[in-house]
C-alpha cells in the first residue's frame, strides 16, 4: 500500500463508532420524525422535473451528435475513439437520473 492509502485506512479505523457490546450497531439513529413539506416544495419539484427533461435531452442529443461524428469519421475512412465519448455522456445521463431519484425519494412523504 503507498503512504496515503495506508495513513486514510488508519485514520478511517480509528474515526469509526466502535459497536455496543450489547450486540447492536454503532449507535443509535435519531428518528426526525415525518414532519411537513416547506411551502416551496411543489414549486421546487416542479423545477426539478422541467431540469431532469432538459438534461437528459441534452444526454440524447449528446448520443446523436456523437453518433453523426462516428458515420462521417468511418466515411472518411479515419479511425475514431468515440468510446470515451460515449462513456462521458452515459455518466452523465446516470448522474442526472440518479440525482433525481435520490431528490425525489427524500422529499416524497
Amino acid at each position: 500500500m503507498t503512504m496515503w492509502t495506508a495513513d486514510l485506512v488508519h485514520h478511517m479505523v480509528h474515526l469509526a463508532p466502535t459497536p455496543k457490546p450489547s450486540g447492536g450497531g454503532g449507535g443509535n439513529i435519531p428518528n426526525p420524525g415525518q414532519g411537513e413539506e416547506p411551502p416551496f416544495a411543489g414549486p421546487f419539484m416542479t423545477v426539478l422535473r422541467w431540469g431532469v427533461y432538459f438534461a437528459l435531452g441534452g444526454g440524447v442529443a449528446g448520443f446523436v451528435i456523437i453518433g453523426g461524428r462516428m458515420t462521417i469519421q468511418h466515411k472518411r475512412g479515419e479511425g475514431g475513439n468515440h468510446m470515451g465519448s460515449l462513456i462521458i455522456v452515459g455518466f452523465g445521463c446516470i448522474v442526472i437520473v440518479s440525482a433525481a431519484a435520490i431528490v425525489t425519494g427524500l422529499t416524497s412523504t
